[in-house]
């Protein structure tokens, strides 16, 4: 009979867990950065106030 460390399986847990938080991180940063980039499209002329201020 083998016995398998369950300390093992929760820090095996704990790193897809922070694998999967760093992906929504990243997906969150790429689509405000989307967002900045858009506004600055509609933004020029610089005279122009953005339409979302």
């Amino acid at each position: 009979m083998t016995t398998t460390d369950p300390t093992k399986k929760s820090s095996e847990a704990a790193t897809d867990e922070e694998a999967l938080q760093a992906r929504r991180d990243k997906d969150q940063h790429d689509h405000d950065d989307a967002r900045v980039d858009e506004w600055e499209d509609e933004s020029f002329p610089a005279s122009d106030p953005p339409s979302n201020y």
